[in-house]
């Protein structure tokens, strides 16, 4: 039984690191569309914050 916890413990971390490199190398590929994502969420979180202060202004 430990030898096949052990195993399946190594195919999680291959596997676990593989998909850490590719996801660091395609955010580097394309970062300028990262990038572009970021300032996108940020804007929209921003503008909603906004919006519910104003919201809870108008309420009192």
């Amino acid at each position: 039984m430990k030898i096949k916890a052990r195993f399946s413990k190594l195919i999680l971390y291959l596997v676990g690191s593989v998909m850490l490199v590719l996801g660091i190398a395609l955010v580097l590929r394309f970062w300028a569309d990262a990038v572009l994502v970021f300032r996108a969420v940020i804007g929209m979180v921003l503008a909603l914050a906004g919006l519910l202060i104003l919201y809870s202004l108008g309420r009192k």
